[in-house]
């Protein structure tokens, strides 16, 4: 559910600003809203404080190379960064100093060992050398006295030496340009790249020794974190010479908590009730049974907004069975249980909602192989284990188990409960929209008995239309009943002026309502997809199976074959049982998805 929420307003002396925001952090239970934008030297130093400590974080190794010697642990965190720092200037100088120079060998280098210093020596006895650069392959001369040495190329053309004695150097002929003297000698060139090359490895080796430092950095980024967030909250305080003011929202059943603190630290309170226009955070307090949704909106990245519901059981019970049927292979459902096991054991103190969440998605993906007689995509033929997994060859089943199993298995069948999964599925957001809608007391709690109505005439039509299923007589009524709902009720007396065009819409509307239903088609198709590439290759290479080698090579192709089934089958997850519950079923409910967490003003470094 979603947690209600108290909008609060904290005064408190502006002597004792930090001590209350200090008293804030430390409860925890205050989502804080800036009453004046956050701005100020102290928090822009912080922030560069915070940057700077990622950067160290980033540019460290995760793991210590084989043979790195660890470095000894430092004094602090700060000099930890600060060592940091220097390596990565030093590694920028460094790799500054190999750009210029190969830059510089590219152009000179054919020059031989070119050293400006004797050029000048030369000139003062009254030798002129001068380079150039001529296009390759047009002519180039001296227009007077001198010599011409050709050097070979470089990128930018011919390259020449022009020697001459006199007052002045030689002139010369051609599409040319001057090459200035480098300003150190080829040899110094060379040796100033080796020393950047040395420098640059011992950087290296000195950021992967401190790779075991890494703990120490991360501690030491959610200390700078903690006192941005600090001073970020601080800048958005309202402050005069005397008195200061905090705002934010505090879950309803802990407010207690914070009138209690106000009188030991001598606060001014106000608790009031959110404004319709108050942008509030939402807190949602999950039962047992929906803990793994909160592991899939962190994934997803959605929050339902404060003011609509929360779907969690009927997203987490749908999205359970979406998966099922997409993957829908026993084998790959205990493949990823023996994974989620094996996490859980080797990350005991990471958060269990992800672990719940795999393990429930593996049951449901198992069960609905065994249900479907899924193993690898093997049969009898192929595989005659196989034939004693399957609970409809044996006479303990009950009969209404087998007629079940032998009814899911058929093609048209699963289609058929496709759409019956659809059906359902958007009626019951058409249902607790409209128990929404007559608690706001709107009319168009009737429109959404239209739409409901409408809903299931979609599904008698994609029936019809998909599998040749008769339409049943009362489908028209049933249609007239639901278009006259929507035409009358869709939008309230109220906002006709300023909404009318919502009504002519409505035929585009219906239609968009007849694909949301034959979407669930989508259920089958990704689902027969996977067992169709298993079957298939299982088919191509049983011939290989009589002899060991020819064993051994087919399950290689196979072990590919099932890796990229796998990827398949949760890329199909992603897209196809997030769509569904996203936006289908959302669209229903008119459930926006427009929520952003609560998140308390507290450290993060404990």
């Amino acid at each position: 559910m979603i947690t209600p929420m108290k909008k609060v307003t904290v005064l408190c002396l502006s002597s004792a600003k930090a001590e209350t925001l200090e008293a804030l952090r430390t409860m925890g239970i205050m989502h804080l809203t800036p009453l004046q934008a956050p701005a100020g030297a102290t928090l822009n130093a912080a922030r560069s404080e915070m940057s700077r400590v990622q950067k160290a974080i980033e540019v460290i190794p995760d793991k210590v190379p084989k043979g790195t010697v660890q470095a000894v642990p430092a004094e602090s965190g700060d000099a930890l960064v600060g060592e940091i720092q220097k390596l990565i200037s030093a590694r920028k100088e460094s790799e500054d100093s190999i750009t210029q120079a190969e830059a510089s060998l590219a152009q000179y280098e054919v020059f031989g060992n070119l050293d400006p210093e004797s050029v000048a020596a030369l000139e003062k006895s009254g030798v002129y050398v001068r380079l150039y650069e001529s296009e390759h392959g047009k002519p180039f001369s001296v227009d007077g006295d001198g010599l011409l040495f050709p050097f070979g190329s470089n990128a930018g053309g011919d390259c020449y030496a022009v020697v001459n004695r006199g007052t002045e150097p030689v002139k010369v002929k051609g599409n040319y340009a001057n090459l200035p003297l480098p300003p150190h000698s080829i040899a110094a060139i060379r040796k100033t790249k080796n020393d950047a090359h040395a420098e640059l490895v011992n950087v290296e080796k000195r950021l992967a020794e401190l790779s075991s430092q890494k703990k120490a950095l991360r501690n030491r980024f959610e200390e700078a974190v903690d006192d941005c967030t600090f001073e970020e909250a601080a800048a958005g305080m309202l402050s005069s010479t005397t008195v200061s003011a905090v705002k934010g929202f505090c879950p309803a059943p802990r407010v207690d908590e914070l009138q209690r603190a106000a009188k030991q630290y001598g606060w001014g309170i106000q608790v009031e009730d959110p404004a319709d226009d108050d942008d509030v955070p939402t807190l949602l307090a999950f039962k047992p049974a929906t803990a793994p949704m909160k592991f899939l909106y962190d994934i997803i990245g959605i929050s339902p907004g404060y003011r609509e519901v929360d779907v969690s059981a009927v997203f987490l019970c749908f999205f359970s069975l979406f998966f099922a049927m997409i993957v829908g292979d026993a084998v790959y459902g205990l493949l990823f249980l023996a994974v989620t096991l094996y996490a859980r054991k080797k990350m005991p103190d990471a958060s269990s909602a992800g672990f719940h969440f795999m393990e429930l998605m593996s049951g449901a993906t198992i069960f609905w192989g065994i249900l479907n007689a899924s193993y690898l995509g093997l049969k009898p033929d192929v595989a005659h284990w196989t034939y004693y997994l399957d609970l409809t060859n044996y006479a303990w089943t009950p009969v209404w188990i087998k007629t079940a199993m032998l009814w899911i298995r058929d093609s048209l069948h699963v289609q058929q409960f496709c759409f019956c999964i659809g059906v359902v599925h958007l009626s019951i957001a058409h249902i607790w929209n409209i128990k929404v809608k007559i608690q706001q007391k709107s009319t168009v709690a009737l429109a959404q008995l239209g739409w409901l109505c409408t809903t299931w005439c979609m599904f008698f039509l994609a029936n019809y239309m998909v599998l040749q299923i008769a339409m049943p007589k009362v489908m028209l009524p049933l249609f007239i009943t639901g278009v006259t709902l929507l035409v009358l009720f869709s939008v309230p007396p109220s906002k006709l002026k300023e909404e009318w065009i919502s009504i002519p819409m409505l035929a585009l509307n219906l239609v968009s309502n007849f694909v949301d239903v034959i979407s669930y088609i989508r259920l089958f198709a990704v689902g027969m997809s996977g067992a169709a590439i298993a079957e298939a290759f299982n088919e191509m290479l049983s011939p290989l199976f009589g002899s060991v080698f020819g064993l051994l090579a087919a399950a290689l192709v196979l072990l590919f074959v099932h890796a990229l089934n796998i990827a398949l089958g949760i890329m199909g997850v992603a897209v196809h049982a997030v769509r569904l519950n996203t936006l289908e079923f959302s669209n229903g409910l008119d459930l926006q998805w427009s929520g952003f967490p609560f998140s308390p003003f507290s450290r993060h470094k404990h």
